[in-house]
């Protein structure tokens, strides 16, 4: 006899940024920095700066999130507001109710239509430059 039953899917391409493990709930505001690994969820208000230890770290900030400060991870995922620079050696994803204040360093991006930035958008290291040979040379002539 075969069991038709459905198998629980497989989890072993989850990567821990794919894994929510910290929340900051909407209604609570958080002064002072902040350091984390794996995923960050912010729904509420961060006045501080925000480190992600490990290429994989993600943060994904909600419409109503707000974050006052510098932040560094491998991934964003941006729908709120952010005063401050935005440091990402992965991905950068800003959506149509995103607002940044501040620069973008990113090593790729993707803006939807309505986001806005008031601010550089810098590639960490632009396509075709696989030496990091645009850095040095304008160094070089600086």
């Amino acid at each position: 006899m075969t069991d038709n039953t459905e198998q629980p899917a497989k989890t072993d391409d989850i990567t821990a940024a794919d894994v929510v493990h910290c929340m900051i709930g909407k209604g609570v505001s958080l002064r002072g920095d902040m350091d984390f690994s794996g995923g960050l969820h912010v729904d509420g208000n961060i006045t501080g700066n925000l480190e992600g230890h490990k290429e994989r770290s993600r943060l994904t900030l909600s419409r109503e999130g707000t974050i006052t400060g510098n932040i560094s991870v491998g991934e964003a995922e941006i729908n709120g507001t952010i005063v401050g620079d935005v440091h990402a050696s992965g991905t950068v994803t800003l959506h149509p109710q995103s607002h940044v204040t501040g620069n973008v360093y990113y090593g790729k991006i993707e803006i939807r239509s309505g986001a806005r930035i008031s601010g550089k958008l810098i590639a960490n290291n632009p396509q075709g430059d696989k030496g990091g040979l645009l850095g040095k040379l304008s160094r070089k002539s600086a």
